[in-house]
């Protein structure tokens, strides 16, 4: 007689492809592009060790291209010894008002950016925390196909400063190919760059870009713009101190 344990159990709730993944891609390729085209004008982009992280504002932008919009739910005052602020829950509703997501998020004024704020700000950057959380849970997988970290940038600032970008971003050159993958263009520019300043891009992309790829034609655009912009950087560095 067979043992319980060695039952096997049949799985009974399957998941199943409810579109073809193919046409999913090439969707949200499209989404990835143009979240991409809206991104590069920020004058202020949020940029830490190297890579961008995304505002709330930029998670409502793609959401709307998918029909999400949020809702905070509640707001409560926390304490936690010493800490004190808000608590909230958010929830990313579709075009149909159904719950797509939810999330809690907290703001206290034991954080370095907020330990000299006014209480109302705490409660504000609450939900606009639980906000963004709500979209990142369905839409992170799209903001990492356009070449963006997927944690939210205002709950990375919760962790520590932030090193926000002095300078605009590297504007795209007129009739560059639209997607989400670095372009010939570009991987010609970073290797005569690079060239140049007699630089290994493999020791570059992992000690000073933090990058998890070290192969210069597996960058996005938005990595490869990154790279564009601090290989010029350091091309105008030696031609300031050049010898006249």
């Amino acid at each position: 007689m067979e043992s319980k344990k060695d039952l096997a159990i049949e799985p009974t709730n399957l998941g199943i492809l409810i579109r073809s993944p193919e046409e999913i891609l090439a969707e949200a390729q499209k989404a990835a592009s143009a979240l991409q085209r809206v991104v590069s004008t920020k004058r202020k982009p949020v940029i830490f060790k190297g890579e961008q992280y995304l505002e709330f504002e930029d998670w409502q932008t793609l959401g709307r291209f998918y029909g999400y919009t949020t809702l905070v739910e509640w707001t409560r005052p926390v304490e936690f010894g010493d800490a004190r602020g808000f608590e909230a829950r958010a929830i990313a509703i579709d075009k149909n008002g159904n719950t797509a997501s939810a999330a809690e998020a907290m703001c206290l004024n034991d954080e370095p950016n907020w330990k000299d704020k006014p209480l109302f700000q705490l409660r504000s950057m609450a939900q606009t925390r639980a906000c963004a959380k709500a979209l990142r849970n369905i839409l992170a997988w799209v903001v990492i196909l356009a070449g963006y970290r997927p944690t939210p940038a205002e709950e990375i600032e919760a962790i520590q400063e932030l090193e926000p970008s002095e300078s605009p971003p590297t504007p795209k050159p007129e009739g560059e190919s639209e997607g989400i993958f670095i372009t010939p263009k570009q991987i010609a520019a970073i290797h005569t760059m690079a060239s140049k300043l007699k630089l290994n891009l493999e020791d570059f992309y992992k000690n000073e870009m933090q990058y998890r790829t070290t192969k210069t034609n597996q960058l996005t655009k938005a990595q490869a713009s990154q790279v564009i912009e601090k290989l010029g950087e350091k091309l105008r560095e030696i031609e300031n101190v050049a010898p006249t």
